[in-house]
C-alpha cells in the first residue's frame, strides 16, 4: 500500500510534460486531482485498519497522510514548470 505511491509521485511531472505536449492547460488538474482521492482512500483503509489501537497508530497514520500531501504539493508545483515546457515543446514540433 505504502509503495504505490512512490510510483504515483514519479509519474505526476511525466503526466504535466504530456498534458503541455497535448496542449490541454484543462487538464493539468486531473492528475493531481486523482492522487489526492487516492491518498484520501487510502487514509480511510489505513485508519480503518487501526481501529481502536493505541494514539500511536493514529499519530503514524496522520505522519504518512501529511507526508504525502506535502510532497503531492511539491509535486503539483513543479508540475506547472514542466508543462510549460511540454507546450514550448509542442509548438516547436508544430512549427518545425
Amino acid at each position: 500500500m505504502f509503495h504505490i505511491m512512490r510510483r504515483i509521485f514519479a509519474s505526476l511531472p511525466f503526466a504535466s510534460v504530456l498534458i503541455g505536449l497535448a496542449g490541454q492547460p484543462a487538464a493539468l488538474v486531473l492528475p493531481p486531482t486523482l492522487a489526492a482521492c487516492f491518498l484520501l482512500i487510502r487514509d480511510r483503509i489505513i485508519r480503518r485498519r487501526v481501529g481502536l489501537a493505541a494514539w500511536p497508530s493514529d499519530g503514524f497514520a496522520r505522519h504518512v497522510l501529511v507526508d504525502d500531501l506535502g510532497w503531492l504539493i511539491c509535486l503539483t508545483l513543479l508540475g506547472l514548470p514542466l508543462f510549460l515546457l511540454g507546450a514550448m515543446l509542442r509548438s516547436l514540433v508544430l512549427a518545425g
